[in-house]
């Protein structure tokens, strides 16, 4: 899950953080106390949720803002995050179709409640390794339009956020050390297309990152079987003693998890 809150209250981001880190220690959450920071954040990647201070300190109306959010990105889940508990003020912002409403201090609690209770599902991009290697957004199967595509980007997630070179990228499809500029082409093309992938399902490019040809993926943007089993998660589909069945490259990681 990503989220973003805005307030212009620092301990008061800060204490909404903290609980929805407890709730969602895998997921990316964000505050800002500058509505400029706040709108970059929003213009660069799809959000699940907003957590809204509807008084901003004179710097902008936040009913004002929302009606701005909605009119740019369209249909949004926005939850108001205030110290206003009067029933006006409320009926206010219920009106302007935010989701939820939540008084500061919020327990965890409450938390939980208003974020279950979100209009559009909460959707992320889940990476299968035990078994087959898949990637769902959400429950669906996302479709790779080449099997290289989906192989590399398989190779990225076992090297956990690890940079890997195009000639070693090079060697995983081709198993030659062959350097033809055809095969750099290739591989760029490659990244090109598993960018375009997922941005279909609002992931910024940034999710595979570039630096001076090397690839390595951001793991904070994704869920991972693989990642959780390693903090020490409980995750059964890994019982079965499998893992990435489909790519021989895999079968030494393998060997060592299972062992």
């Amino acid at each position: 899950m990503i989220t973003a809150t805005l307030d212009d209250e620092q301990l008061a981001v800060k204490s909404l953080i903290r609980r929805l880190r407890r709730i969602d220690p895998g997921g990316v959450h964000e505050g800002f106390v500058r509505l400029a920071d706040f709108m970059d954040f929003a213009d660069s990647r799809h959000i699940d949720i907003v957590f809204l201070d509807i008084d901003l300190g004179g710097a902008v109306n936040g009913l004002d803002l929302i009606r701005h959010l909605y009119e740019k990105h369209g249909d949004m889940n926005i939850i108001i995050y205030t110290g206003h508990p009067d029933p006006e003020y409320k009926v206010a912002a219920l009106d302007s179709s935010v989701c939820g409403y939540i008084v500061k201090p919020v327990s965890e609690e409450e938390l939980r409640t208003a974020i279950a209770r979100v209009r559009i599902p909460i959707r992320e991009l889940n990476v299968q390794c035990f078994g087959h290697f898949e990637v769902f957004y959400g429950t669906a199967p996302v479709r790779f339009d080449r099997k290289d595509s989906k192989e590399i980007f398989a190779y990225l997630i076992d090297k956990r956020g690890a940079e890997v070179s195009e000639e070693e990228l090079r060697y995983i499809l081709y198993k030659e050390s062959d350097d033809g500029d055809e095969k750099r082409v290739y591989i760029r093309s490659i990244i090109y297309d598993i960018r375009k992938t997922l941005g279909k399902y609002g992931l910024p490019k940034e999710i595979i990152l570039n630096s001076k040809g090397a690839y390595s993926i951001d793991r904070s943007m994704l869920r991972c079987d693989f990642y959780d089993y390693l903090d020490g998660r409980s995750v059964p589909a890994a019982k079965l003693g499998q893992y990435m069945e489909q790519y021989p490259w895999a079968q030494e990681v393998k060997s060592r998890l299972f062992r």
